[in-house]
């Protein structure tokens, strides 16, 4: 029988947190964790309870809440919940390492496929949050004046070694990580170079000077 999935949610609107813990509380397929606290506790409560999703409301300073997240607890995926969604938005916080996007107005549903989707490392997007990324797309937007996407160091680790041909499974053994674990930050990786597999890091690597093929020459 599969464990359920722990999820703890960041949000300060404590109204809007109390009903969704009430609806997420009905899925047995989830398991909630943490206290009704404001975002002062919240980084211990996250490294006690080691979730594996945590559901964000977007704030000014979401994007430091999320990396403080994948610091303290670096396999736990991060599902952005916000009632506007924008371009800037998801460009940003998709730099951090967040895996999903859903608006506040999203059915219950919605937010649980979001979650158990995160879950698997499988990024998300809600109804509106596609419309954006539709628009990224198509119009190749990107953010002023950004150039290079920031990695953490550990992601780094990963790229290198993706860019030397190993496996999850081997990166894994070499950093002293789960396999998920790994998998969870090559799609971080991907999401944030806008690749679809493993040859487009290499590429962005490359051409960003990050990896270079004779470095072990």
């Amino acid at each position: 029988m599969k464990r359920a999935i722990k999820v703890f949610i960041a949000d300060n609107q404590l109204m809007y947190k109390l009903g969704l813990k009430s609806i997420l509380r009905s899925y047995d397929s989830l398991s909630l964790v943490g206290e009704d606290q404001y975002k002062e506790s919240w980084a211990a409560d996250i490294g006690k309870y080691q979730p594996d999703v945590v559901l964000i409301d977007l704030e000014s300073d979401s994007a430091s809440v999320a990396k403080t997240v994948l610091q303290i607890a670096p396999q736990t995926a991060i599902v952005l919940l916000s009632y506007a969604i924008t371009n800037e938005m998801i460009l940003h916080l998709l730099d951090v390492g967040a895996m999903g996007f859903v608006s506040k107005h999203a059915d219950p549903d919605e937010i649980v496929e979001a979650i158990q989707s995160s879950y698997l490392q499988k990024p998300y997007f809600c109804k509106i949050s596609s419309v954006c990324l539709t628009n990224i797309v198509c119009k190749n937007y990107q953010l002023p004046h950004k150039i290079t996407a920031n990695f953490t160091e550990r992601e780094l680790q990963i790229i290198e070694r993706i860019c030397e041909e190993r496996t999850s499974k081997e990166i894994a053994s070499e950093l002293h990580l789960s396999k998920r674990t790994v998998e969870g930050h090559r799609t971080r990786i991907m999401l944030k170079v806008g690749a679809k597999c493993s040859a487009g890091i290499v590429t962005y690597a490359l051409t960003n000077g990050i990896y270079q093929r004779t470095k072990y020459a």
